[in-house]
């Protein structure tokens, strides 16, 4: 489990750029690693007017959460311990850029959602957010080989309590600079000079596509066509799972915690109230997510029991606890403040066996 243990990077002297605003609910920041030029998110909790911070345990969450899914074999961003001294909350998690700004790009989920249907509008359509909604973009833009990762997406959030899978929180990653190589690469090779040109004319669109989507405004209506060149033309694979962090109790205080150590039928009662963000039907209540789970183990059978199988396989209460004991190990002697309390940690190592039990039984 050592591999699992998150490291700790004190980015006070990184880059930070100077405008930062990446959307989210939480205080985000990128910065730039001096030794590499990579890009890196640095997140911590949202800055209250009163300049507390609210849930300032939160980005514990998003590492546990990162780690735990790591360890099941879902695909994550990876999240690590970070310190700026010169931050207002200073400790925060850290997460490299899933994406280089020439190489490739990440299209968030909305932006299929609207560009499939341009009369959705998130912040009032919420009712319409659906799996099914999901599913009918994904065949519209030829990406329903994708469809077993919302799903696995959807099961890890179960297992975890993430009630914000907001359309934000997941999406496509278009790898223009991966196609435009394979182009060269078939153009150089071919003989037929008919077949070359079609080649040259698929790297033509495919290096116009990625010079448009860098120009973009954010502001601008979605370009469907767009879209559905990034889609077709070039090679897209599914992001990893990320910003996960509204989980875990996250929310909890610390009284509130106690009583439900205490009271298995409270943590239990805890557990059967939380709700996922994606829902089954259309309507204005989220759906509870072993709800949501149910339909989905109905409608995808094999491919729940796989997933299920594959958790199975790599999990034990024993090594939970390895893991939830030593995830602040690496928080270095003066800063001991920022570990997560033990209370927290007790909490986490109960809920995820109880959740996975809620799984199994459905």
């Amino acid at each position: 489990m050592e591999e699992f243990i998150p490291t700790f990077t004190d980015i006070t002297k990184w880059n930070q750029k100077i405008y930062s605003g990446t959307g989210g609910t939480r205080a985000k920041n990128i910065y730039v690693n001096p030794l590499n030029e990579k890009e890196y998110f640095f997140k911590g909790s949202k800055e209250l007017d009163d300049g507390t911070f609210k849930y300032p345990s939160e980005f514990w969450s998003e590492i546990i959460s990162s780690k735990i899914g790591s360890w099941l074999k879902f695909e994550l961003l990876d999240y690590n311990i970070a310190f700026d001294k010169n931050d207002e909350q200073q400790i925060g998690c850290l997460s490299k850029s899933m994406v280089e700004h020439t190489e490739n790009k990440l299209s968030e989920g909305v932006e299929f959602l609207r560009g499939f249907d341009p009369t959705y509008l998130p912040e009032k359509d919420e009712y319409r957010y659906t799996f099914n909604f999901i599913r009918e973009t994904l065949n519209d833009f030829g990406l329903n080989e994708f469809e077993p990762r919302i799903i696995e997406m959807l099961m890890f959030d179960a297992i975890i309590g993430n009630s914000d899978r907001h359309q934000e929180n997941w999406g496509f990653i278009t790898k223009f600079k991966e196609t435009i190589e394979e182009f060269n690469t078939n153009i150089k090779s071919s003989t037929n000079i008919l077949k070359k040109w079609g080649i040259m004319l698929k790297r033509y669109f495919a290096k116009a596509a990625r010079d448009l989507v860098h120009k973009e405004n954010p502001k601008q209506k979605i370009n469907k066509s767009l879209l559905r060149t990034q889609s077709t033309l070039i090679k897209n694979s599914f992001s990893p799972i990320y910003d996960s962090g509204c989980c875990l109790g996250r929310e909890l205080e610390k009284d509130r915690i106690l009583k439900m150590l205490k009271d298995p039928k409270m943590m239990e009662s805890y557990v059967l109230r939380g709700r996922a963000e994606i829902r089954w039907h259309e309507g204005k209540k989220k759906p509870k997510h072993f709800h949501l789970m149910m339909e989905l183990k109905k409608e995808f059978p094999s491919l729940f029991e796989e997933i299920l199988k594959r958790i199975e396989e790599n999990f034990s209460e024993e090594k939970l606890e390895y893991l939830i004991e030593n995830i602040d190990s690496n928080i270095p002697e003066g800063l001991e403040h920022f570990k997560l309390s033990d209370y927290r940690k007790n909490l986490i190592s109960k809920l995820i066996p109880l959740r996975l039990d809620k799984l199994r039984a459905l």
